[in-house]
């Protein structure tokens, strides 16, 4: 990933998240993970039978302003956890049926 001229969503705003500068989402080159758990009460043709892999990212790009997930998606809500960290929440999430992340 390029965080020097980041453009990771569609907002592309360049920001160099390498050396501090925080992105229109807020965020900088770290991974911050609100919650993830496997999530049964979606819709059934999302979750099908075993549930997705919900994943919960702070510092969403969309900024909505009735979003349910306010306090997560737009404040500094979460942990920071490694790259590998995260693989191995979605591998956990797999193994425990999730049909979707």
């Amino acid at each position: 990933m390029d965080y020097q001229n980041c453009e990771l969503c569609p907002r592309k705003c360049r920001a160099n998240r390498t050396n501090g500068q925080l992105g229109y989402c807020g965020a900088d080159n770290s991974i911050r993970l609100a919650r993830a758990a496997l999530h049964h009460w979606e819709e059934p043709c999302i979750s099908g039978t075993k549930g997705s892999g919900a994943v919960f990212f702070t510092f969403c790009n969309l900024g909505c302003l009735f979003c349910q997930n306010f306090m997560v998606s737009r404040g500094e809500t979460g942990r920071i956890v490694s790259e590998e960290r995260l693989a191995q929440i979605f591998l956990k999430l797999q193994s425990q049926g999730a049909h979707n992340l």
